[in-house]
């Protein structure tokens, strides 16, 4: 149940969107939910069907029963009134709802690759943090998936941080000569989905032109409607270039950050200044108290101060997975750019989250 659980709405507009379907065919039983963004369909491994039918209930009822259950075999029954769950000793019974009522699943795009589980599962969860909240500005609560030949691109921001991963996939043949392709996608509904997904491989399904975006397992396959509206650029602060960058190791800053923001006046504002082999990280002032304290760093360029918010450097520096981090810079009052500086056995820089971050302008 905690599979097809995202795609019941909390707040659901028909009543009937509010249930889990239950469809018990000759040979297999699956569960699905659906919101009309978000939809949700599970085969149920193992199961023995006695008599085909199909039952909703509600999707959080049920999904609660679910996981208190003891772990033994469970069996379900329709009685014409209610759905009975029986499991060793326990008993529930669920009202039944109009099964008829419920809309019918969207049919899925056709498959476009396939991309490791893992790698994917990864990506969303690094990205999904820099992605805008505020739904008066739907174009920043998504992630844009950009289709490349060779690779995919998940992209989010929120206007004061973008983040980026690429991560390979293995296209499906193309059968034109069409540009990459990209969609934007609800950060939430990815990241939900993304969570309880199985298996080694993903199958992508999409299109151009497709308004849903599809997520296939042998057991499982998800659907999500795309936000249609073009993506902010974000390309040119990739592509800039840096005065100073500086090498540090990721848990030491990380710790630094959490004991110096304690005195940050609300929580705005972190300083960080470089000079060769040292960073000093300061918060507060006079009135409020102070806290300071230095760092080892491997430091290139002119000596400087900048300012971020200590919520959003931590952000990036916590799902960056990297012992190392650079930070590559271009004076206090322009975007810095963390990317992991782990190594591959060959001397190769590891790929990973590249998480742009603009600074908190200082005062005076």
């Amino acid at each position: 149940m905690s599979v097809v659980g995202p795609a019941v709405p909390r707040r659901p507009p028909t009543s009937v969107l509010a249930g889990i379907r239950l469809q018990a065919e000759p040979d297999s039983a699956s569960v699905a939910g659906f919101d009309y963004e978000i939809s949700s369909h599970a085969a149920i491994t193992g199961a023995v069907v006695h008599e085909p039918g199909a039952a909703l209930v509600s999707g959080r009822l049920l999904t609660d029963i679910a996981k208190a259950l003891p772990a033994q075999p469970v069996e379900l029954s329709d009685n014409g009134n209610c759905l009975e769950i029986v499991c060793g000793l326990t008993r529930f019974t669920l009202p039944l709802m109009t099964v008829e009522d419920y809309p019918a699943l969207p049919p899925l795009p056709a498959k476009v690759g396939t991309v490791d589980h893992s790698d994917l599962c990864d990506a969303v969860a690094q990205v999904v943090v820099a992605a805008g909240r505020d739904d008066t500005l739907p174009m920043l609560t998504g992630i844009n998936i950009e289709f490349h030949p060779s690779f995919l691109r998940l992209v989010s921001t929120d206007r004061f941080r973008i983040a980026v991963r690429e991560l390979d996939w293995e296209p499906m043949p193309l059968t034109d000569d069409s540009e990459s392709a990209s969609m934007l996608v609800p950060a939430r509904a990815l990241a939900e989905t993304s969570k309880v997904l199985t298996g080694p491989r993903i199958e992508i399904a999409s299109g151009p032109g497709q308004t849903i975006l599809g997520l296939m397992t042998v057991d499982q396959h998800h659907t999500m409607r795309t936000l249609d509206m073009p993506y902010a650029p974000y390309q040119r602060y990739l592509e800039a270039a840096h005065t100073a960058s500086a090498r540090i190791r990721s848990a030491s800053l990380i710790d630094a950050i959490k004991r110096v923001s304690l005195l940050s006046p609300r929580g705005t504002r972190v300083e960080l200044t470089f000079a060769a082999t040292t960073v000093r990280l300061s918060a507060g002032g006079d009135n409020e108290g102070s806290a300071e304290e230095n760092i080892d760093c491997e430091f290139d360029g002119d000596p400087l101060t900048i300012a971020f918010s200590p919520r959003y450097l931590l952000d990036g520096l916590t799902v960056s997975h990297s012992e190392t981090i650079e930070i590559t810079l271009n004076g206090p009052t322009k975007a810095a750019v963390l990317r992991a500086a782990d190594r591959e056995p060959d001397g190769e820089r590891r790929e990973g989250l590249i998480y742009v971050l603009m600074p908190v302008r200082l005062p005076g």
